[in-house]
């Protein structure tokens, strides 16, 4: 260790004094005058992570997990209570935070998108933090540097989705309960809890951390045998994990329908997950080295208990994932650990000198960058397991409703393909979001809307002719999931039947994974 970070590291884990603001203010510029880095050591990374975040952000076509955000949060206030008690609670969250978000933002791709870019910068912010207390200065700044260049962090800090504030919140729980390690206190230990309670509101799944946290604070005991640290965490992620039972209570019950789909791992997926959670198998293989090298150091403890909260969550939800009603063994529901590896490798980097650890970042992302490159390609978001490949076509709303909004003409309606499990991949969000304003199609096919049914989808009509009424549109849009057929077999039987006695095909056009045939009246 460096001078440097010998003496960043003292004025660390030195008592704070009772000064007001203006004396704190005063005092946090003669430090950062007196250690240029430790101003530093946060902010460049939020700064990296924030640049990558926000470069071609409205880039990637919306996929069907975003759809399902912008379904619910249109919804008012109510519906989307409603929605929650029957189905996908364990976002509501992040939904009730994104409903208010769009309603000052609007809903353009780039404002759906930049709150997780601003949690995912905010928790580049964490890292280096955490690093810093736990293997000093250069490190926290490196770890920063590294979190920054992972491709998950690019690719899912530009998702509508929660999982980058779950990467926020496992963030910040690692630092809070550093600080509070460092000096416990009920106010320390109170924002651990907060911070534990998040991480359960916004992916109850993410609560796994607790184990490696617990193990954390037994080394921390078994050194200073200060029985504060024990009573402090236990009362503290005790409260954060009993104020979500609500949450436990509604979510467990809706698993079931959520999430049956995915397969229950074998004991091969341990080892070949990893490169899906770091969106990067090159990236993967150089994290394990550094990460290694951090254990060459002299801070074992800080070393032992980055790699448990690296390694044991992923373990823990292998193993429920195994043997469960239920599997929860997807990369995206286990993004919360790249925090800690990004701890371990920056430590593991910070070992050399400081040009060789300059080199390394500067190879890593040079190594990373066709990943990153990948993540802002406009069909990249389907691409959830890369990089392994997906089992379907990348759905592109956008080039569908190109079409539409071609060649349409005023009075023409629209029928989505909703046939089997094509109403799960929301092709009638999806093109209605990139259509113009000014072109609204009635959808002749439906019967109730999501928010009529408390659902996250819409419900189809159970007598088309009379949908379609006594004088039908002159032309419809018959819109679906591409199945590589005839689009007439992508609806219901009975809705074929009565759009094909009324209508003859007169265009058809395939973009990727998606038909667009124009049906004109006979």
């Amino acid at each position: 260790m460096t001078r440097t970070d010998h003496a960043v590291t003292a004025e660390t884990e030195r008592p704070a004094q009772p000064l007001g603001t203006r004396s704190a203010a005063r005092r946090a510029r003669r430090a950062l005058r007196r250690h240029p880095i430790s101003g530093l050591i946060w902010l460049l990374p939020v700064l990296a992570t924030l640049a990558t975040g926000l470069f071609r952000i409205s880039t990637p076509v919306l996929w069907h997990d975003e759809l399902a955000t912008l379904t619910v949060v249109r919804r008012p206030t109510g519906a989307l209570l409603d929605m929650l008690q029957n189905v996908d609670a364990v976002h509501g969250a992040y939904y009730l935070l994104m409903h208010y978000w769009i309603g000052v933002f609007g809903e353009s791709p780039a404002m759906l998108r930049l709150p997780t870019v601003l949690a995912m910068a905010a928790a580049a912010g964490c890292v280096a933090l955490a690093g810093k207390r736990m293997f000093g200065a250069r490190a926290g700044l490196t770890a920063g540097l590294v979190f920054a260049l992972i491709p998950a962090v690019t690719r899912y800090g530009q998702e509508a989705r929660s999982y980058a504030l779950v990467v926020l919140v496992a963030a910040a729980a690692l630092l809070l309960l550093l600080r509070a390690l460092e000096r416990p206190g009920p106010v320390r230990w109170l924002c651990y809890a907060v911070s534990v309670a998040a991480a359960g509101y916004l992916h109850l799944v993410s609560l796994v951390f607790l184990g490696a946290h617990a193990f954390g604070v037994a080394l921390y005991w078994w050194k200073d045998r200060d029985r504060r640290l024990l009573i402090g965490f236990t009362a503290a992620a005790g409260l954060g994990v009993a104020s979500t039972y609500p949450l436990i209570r509604i979510g467990g019950g809706q698993a079931g329908r959520q999430i049956s789909w995915i397969p229950r791992p074998r004991l091969s997926d341990l080892a070949a997950i990893w490169p899906q959670i770091f969106s990067s198998t090159a990236l993967a293989a150089a994290l394990f080295l550094a990460a290694a090298l951090a254990w060459g150091g002299d801070r074992k403890r800080s070393a032992l208990f980055g790699s448990v909260s690296a390694v044991l969550p992923v373990v823990v939800i292998w193993a429920i994932s195994h043997r469960g009603d239920v599997s929860y063994f997807m990369p995206k529901y286990l993004f919360f650990v790249l925090p800690a590896w990004a701890v371990m490798a920056g430590a593991g980097i910070a070992l050399v000198r400081v040009r060789g650890a300059v080199a390394a970042l500067v190879v890593t992302a040079v190594t990373v960058l066709p990943d990153h490159v990948t993540m802002h390609r406009p069909l990249s978001h389907a691409a959830y397991t890369y990089p392994e490949p997906v089992a379907f076509a990348p759905l592109d709303y956008r080039a569908a409703a190109g079409i539409v909004a071609a060649g349409y003409r005023p009075g023409d309606a629209v029928a989505y393909g909703q046939q089997g499990d094509q109403v799960w991949w929301g092709v009638d969000t999806g093109v209605q979001y990139y259509l113009p304003p000014h072109i609204k199609p009635r959808d002749v096919l439906l019967d109730e809307t999501g928010e009529q049914r408390d659902d996250l989808w819409p419900s189809l009509t159970t007598d088309a002719a009379a949908s379609l009424g006594s004088t039908p549109a002159p032309r419809i849009w018959l819109v679906s999931k591409d199945d590589g057929g005839d689009p007439f077999t992508t609806v219901l039987p009975e809705h074929a039947k009565a759009l094909q006695d009324r209508y003859t095909r007169s265009s058809f056009q395939q973009v990727s994974g998606i038909s667009v045939a124009l049906l004109v009246r006979r």
